[in-house]
Formats: C-alpha cells, sequence, structure tokens
C-alpha cells in the first residue's frame, strides 16, 4: 500500500469515526462502518444504520420534501413539530462531525459535499433564511467539535479499528466504544487513588511535623 493510499484510509477513517462517536453520543444506533470506496454508490467512506440503510450518502430529497409539508407557517403552534426540530439539530450535529474531526487532526478537510448537501436540506426545514441556516449548521459544527473533545479517545480508536478492519459492524463498534469508555473510567478512578493517596500521606507527615513541633 502507498503512503497516499495509507494517508487517504486514516482521514477516512477518521471521518467515519468521527460520525459514529457523535452519533453514537446523542443515541444514535448504526449497522455498521466502512472505509471501502464504492465507485458506482459514489462513497469512498459510509456508516449505515442498523436495517442497513445509508445514515449518510444521498439523504432522499423526497423525504425532506414530505417534512417540509409538515412544518408549521408563521403563527402555527410548534408543539407537533418538535420532534422534528431536535431530528434536525442531532443529524446536523452527526453531518459536520466528519469534517470538523479532520479539522481537528489534519488541519483541514477534504471536500464533503454530500454532508453539506443534506446539511442545507435539513436547515431549512427550520430557518427561512440562508444566513440562519448557516449560523445554525455552524453552531452544529461547534457542538460537535466539543463531543469529538470530550470521547477523543472513542474516535481515536474507531479510527485505529477502521483502518486495520475497513469495515466494522454494529457490534463491534459499541464494543470498541464501551471498552474505551471503560478503559478511560479506570484510568481516572486510578488517577483519583493516585492524588487521594497523596493527600493522605501530606496530611499524615504535617501530623508528624506537628507533633515533633
Amino acid at each position: 500500500m502507498s503512503e497516499n493510499e495509507i494517508t487517504r484510509d486514516l482521514r477516512i477513517a477518521w471521518h467515519e469515526a468521527a460520525h459514529l462517536t457523535v452519533g453514537r453520543t446523542l443515541g444514535a444506533t448504526y449497522g455498521g462502518a466502512t472505509i471501502e470506496e464504492n465507485h458506482d454508490l459514489g462513497f469512498s467512506g459510509l456508516c449505515w444504520g442498523p436495517a442497513f440503510e445509508s445514515r449518510f450518502a444521498g439523504e432522499v430529497s423526497s423525504v425532506i420534501e414530505q417534512i417540509d409539508e409538515l412544518m408549521p407557517c408563521d403563527g402555527d403552534p410548534r408543539d407537533d413539530t418538535a420532534e422534528i426540530y431536535q431530528h434536525v439539530f442531532t443529524r446536523v450535529v452527526e453531518l459536520t462531525a466528519g469534517s470538523e474531526a479532520e479539522k481537528l487532526h489534519f488541519g483541514e478537510a477534504w471536500e464533503a459535499s454530500d454532508d453539506r448537501k443534506q446539511e442545507r436540506q435539513l436547515a431549512q426545514l427550520i430557518f427561512s433564511t440562508s444566513q440562519s441556516a448557516d449560523a445554525f449548521i455552524a453552531a452544529c459544527a461547534l457542538e460537535a467539535r466539543a463531543i469529538l473533545h470530550r470521547h477523543a479517545d472513542v474516535i481515536e480508536a474507531l479510527a485505529a479499528a477502521l483502518v486495520e478492519h475497513r469495515t466494522l459492524d454494529g457490534a463491534q463498534i459499541d464494543d470498541i466504544i464501551s471498552s474505551t469508555v471503560v478503559a478511560r473510567q479506570l484510568a481516572q478512578e486510578r488517577e483519583r487513588r493516585r492524588i487521594w493517596q497523596k493527600i493522605e500521606a501530606s496530611a499524615s507527615n504535617f501530623k508528624v511535623e506537628q507533633h515533633r513541633a
């Protein structure tokens, strides 16, 4: 494998791992993910849902149009569409995550035209101007970054597994996330105990010094 191919695989792995990390953080479920390129279907990497439906390749425009017909007009109550608003927020955060991870890890992101198209379609469901949609997408990207920072160990573990295995199923994805989180918690607990032992030792030394005085 050439150096260019290794770099390509690593970048795509980080992109897809970011979708998985942020998606699972926000409660999404996955059937799998791959970094195997498919020219016929037009993707270089892919995440899909538990029913083998793509989560990120080609949101069907007709579905967006059907949802758009349900959105309230000026003066209409919003209660019945609250779930749609929540769905849009969650999905756009997921969609921005791939490119945000590339920026964080590589300094810049490759073009992800399908992600950008879906972000725009979804944002336009709940915003009436391009400026407000842009601001919303930017806010979602910041939220994705925050999640990626909190779970940097998870995205790194998922990216490494994708590079090694190239395709992961849903069970493997969840196992990698779970084991990484458990390892983090154990490390945090060890660090807490180390700090507490240091505090106890300092307190003990202080008592000895006080007694001698």
